[in-house]
């Protein structure tokens, strides 16, 4: 089986390594927020180019990226298991507007700039990080420099993300059934859970194996990979039974 990974708005594959590292096979990390993916026909040839045709898959996939996950393990039949990372089960409606959302993502985006990488540094990973050699990889491959502007601005062009935060809405990924396939949610556990939230968990399809943890957050992959890499391996050893 080969393990496919699409991380969340920004994620790049130096966020990744430390949850490979930790489950102890290798992984291949795929970016769609690099590519012009408007509709779901671009989004179904986008990831039949990233695959081998008749391998079985394991898709990952977190935030926005097990919304995109979740849309492909039902249109792909050779995924044979999906794990979704705080992502896949959303209404996003329930929360946001999406005109709000892409106003935000578009404020968010222009506001994220930083005469020097040490100071993206500093915002990314707070004053007091003391930052491994693979989380400093993981910031500077978020920016860019601008030379127009003479600063670094977030990696990512923002008409290629609110095309899949648009589409994200249009393929209303929480409601997609999930036939027989083996599925793990993994997320935080808050100790204030917002209502839309609760009633989203409560709405997950039964077949699918939740797992909260306390004390992490949304970005628990790369907070917890010990972690979460635990409970993907021992989800993974009874899916092989």
């Amino acid at each position: 089986m080969q393990f496919y990974f699409i991380g969340g708005l920004g994620g790049n594959c130096y966020h990744l390594a430390p949850l490979i590292d930790e489950l102890g096979f290798p992984v291949t990390f795929l970016d769609p927020y690099r590519e012009t993916i408007q509709t779901e026909k671009d989004l179904r040839a986008w990831f039949q180019g990233q695959i081998v045709q008749d391998e079985e898959i394991c898709l990952l996939g977190h935030s926005l990226g097990g919304d995109l996950a979740r849309y492909l393990a039902a249109a792909f039949p050779q995924i044979k298991a999906l794990i979704l990372l705080d992502g896949g089960y959303l209404d996003m409606e329930k929360i946001l507007p999406l005109v709000e959302e892409l106003e935000g993502t578009s404020s968010f985006m222009q506001q994220q700039v930083f005469a020097t990488l040490e100071e993206a540094m500093l915002s990314e990973l707070g004053e007091e990080a003391d930052p491994t050699p693979i989380a400093r990889k993981a910031v500077e491959a978020s920016y860019r420099w601008n030379p127009a502007s003479e600063q670094y601005e977030l990696n990512l062009d923002l008409e290629k993300i609110l095309a899949l935060l648009r589409l994200r809405r249009q393929i209303k990924t929480y409601q997609i059934p999930l036939a027989d396939l083996p599925v793990l949610f993994i997320g935080p556990r808050y100790q204030e859970e917002p209502e839309w939230r609760k009633e989203a968990l409560k709405q997950l399809d039964p077949q699918i194996q939740q797992v909260l943890l306390d004390g992490l957050g949304h970005e628990l992959y790369t907070e917890a990979p010990e972690i979460v890499a635990r409970e993907v391996n021992n989800w993974l050893q009874n899916v092989h039974k």
